[in-house]
């Protein structure tokens, strides 16, 4: 999206479109991260989520503006929130692959886990492959267990 799709009236609105952009993408406060990687695309349907700020009243006070302001530290916290979460469910994917071939209740109890960890952090698709794997690891050493003894 570039800057002429978006009119900013002042610096204020620019930077919440910027936070609500992030946090729209980064899932933490949606539940649309598992639908949008399963559903069918519309057909060329445009969206734009600039439309609430194009009716932003113009006569806002001076203390509204900063009060409504997104400091840096709030846009960093909530970028590596994204990245601590992606970190979280990509080491359970890991885990849990790796239980299906190499110690499957250590590890694949320990893919449930981190999972779980990384889907209540917000990656809810990295958790639930993590959690459905480490449960498919563990059920099959236990079903394949009397065949061997």
């Amino acid at each position: 999206m570039t800057n002429k799709d978006v009119p900013y009236d002042d610096e204020a609105t620019k930077e919440r479109y910027q936070q609500d952009q992030l946090r729209m993408e980064s899932g933490l406060n949606h539940n649309e991260e598992y639908a949008a990687e399963i559903a069918v695309p519309a057909p060329v349907r445009k969206i734009t989520y600039a439309e609430q700020y194009r009716s932003a009243k113009m006569n806002k006070t001076a203390a509204a503006v900063e009060s409504a302001a997104v400091s840096d530290e709030e846009v960093d916290e909530m970028v590596d929130a994204v990245t601590r979460s992606k970190a979280i469910g990509y080491v359970a994917l890991f885990v849990a692959l790796a239980s299906l071939f190499v110690w499957p209740v250590l590890l694949g109890a320990s893919g449930i886990v981190l999972g779980i960890i990384a889907f209540f952090y917000g990656n809810k698709a990295l958790g639930s492959w993590s959690i459905g794997l480490g449960l498919v690891a563990i059920a099959a050493y236990y079903f394949l267990l009397p065949f061997y003894s």
